[in-house]
């Protein structure tokens, strides 16, 4: 094993996508990330969302300088 090559135990098996109902669209799809949103006055919804509805919904970037 030299120094270019990584070791076997380096690699991480849970790499593979996860997929899960979004609670945005309800589709069974690859999951971005789980969020809390609200639906309606004080009705929060916490689950994961697919990654279409992620880049969808997003807000924007607030930068702080």
């Amino acid at each position: 094993m030299g120094w270019y090559k990584q070791h076997s135990s380096f690699s991480d098996p849970l790499d593979t996508p996860v997929v899960d109902r979004c609670i945005n669209c309800g589709n069974h799809k690859e999951v971005k990330t789980t969020m809390t949103m609200e639906f309606g006055e004080g009705n929060y919804n916490t689950g994961p969302i697919c990654k279409d509805c992620y880049s969808a919904n997003r807000g924007p970037r607030i930068i702080q300088v």
